[in-house]
């Protein structure tokens, strides 16, 4: 297990034989700060994925994903703590710019890792959000059938306010007939004489029946077309009552990844403390990917480095066999 964590770490155990115990147990650690990131990958990877709805009801799909991003994952940070020779001095590291490139992708790795996770970690508050959209996004719906339900039913009344106005000007007008033919007198609002007050069905009151025939056909005939069309809008106004319960009903929300972003948005907007909590959990999260780098490039500089430094310095044109026997004098010379 433990040759393991230092092949995570990209260490030569060849090398870490001839080291003190606690040298190998600092290569130990370098493997297995390289090995959590790669673990938190496949969760981070695992869930984005079951947010879809294409992959949602099959786990082992989403779970190969999460698996294939994290064996991802541990090759990159396993590259940059392994190809990372550290150098005798701190200030030399800092001096390096290969340093600040490795030390800028672990960076983006954890980004990139940390998001899923973040969304995984609000979870529960994200699908109350998303649940609460779906309710407002059908109220909406209904709220636009409603809206022309109503102007139908401000149309129905507009034809029974023409038909009662109608039907008030057809017995105002049979009032007047019937004050004429009584020989009555009858005035306006202005005083003005609607009547000439001569008993009988004289010329004007013959006219007055005619002007009184006249609308009572209009009457009649505005009471079958007002009739027809309220009855059409009724109709109207079911099919839109059914259209609206039927749509409302069968809208459903997308949960996906997306969807979720904006809901931790919304839900960033109702609570501040929200923000806070994940640039925390972000940074927590980049954190544990920088970590190797960190640790390998401020640890201290023990005897695997000083023979590995050697080697590099010393070795460069000898065969296998000779660099063999030479590491083994080095070896020698160190711990003698």
């Amino acid at each position: 297990m433990n040759n393991f964590f230092v092949w995570c770490a990209g260490s030569d155990p060849h090398l870490l034989k001839h080291c003190s115990k606690r040298e190998q147990i600092k290569h130990q650690g370098f493997g297995t700060l390289v090995l959590i990131p790669a673990i938190l990958g496949f969760v981070s990877m695992s869930f984005a994925l079951s947010t879809l709805d294409s992959m949602e009801s099959k786990p082992w799909l989403y779970l190969s994903g999460g698996l294939l991003w994290g064996l991802i994952i541990f090759a990159f940070d396993r590259f940059i703590v392994s190809t990372h020779q550290k150098r005798p001095h701190q200030k030399e590291e800092l001096k390096n710019p290969v340093f600040y490139l490795r030390f800028g992708f672990a960076f983006l790795l954890g980004i990139v890792i940390s998001h899923p996770l973040v969304m995984f970690y609000f979870n529960g508050s994200i699908e109350d959000q998303l649940r609460q959209n779906q309710i407002e996004q059908r109220a909406m719906i209904q709220a636009e059938y409603n809206s022309l339900i109503q102007e139908n039913d401000a149309q129905i009344a507009l034809y029974d306010s023409a038909y009662q106005a109608k039907l008030e000007a057809r017995n105002e007008q049979a009032k007047v007939v019937e004050k004429e033919i009584d020989g009555e007198v009858l005035e306006n609002a202005k005083g003005n004489k609607v009547t000439t007050g001569l008993y009988g069905k004289g010329p004007a009151a013959e006219q007055k029946m005619a002007q009184l025939n006249l609308l009572q056909t209009e009457l009649e005939l505005s009471q079958i077309e007002y009739q027809k069309r309220k009855q059409e809008l009724r109709a109207e106004n079911k099919l839109l009552q059914l259209k609206s319960d039927s749509i409302s009903k069968a809208f459903t929300l997308s949960a996906d990844y997306l969807q979720r972003e904006l809901a931790l948005e919304q839900i960033k907007e109702k609570n501040s403390i929200v923000s806070l909590t994940q640039w925390l959990l972000i940074s927590l999260f980049v954190l544990v990917d920088i970590l190797p780098l960190i640790f390998k490039t401020f640890s201290s500089f023990g005897l695997y480095e000083k023979v590995q430094l050697t080697d590099n310095l010393s070795l460069k044109n000898l065969n296998t066999e000779s660099r063999k026997n030479y590491l083994q004098s080095i070896f020698d010379q160190v711990n003698g």
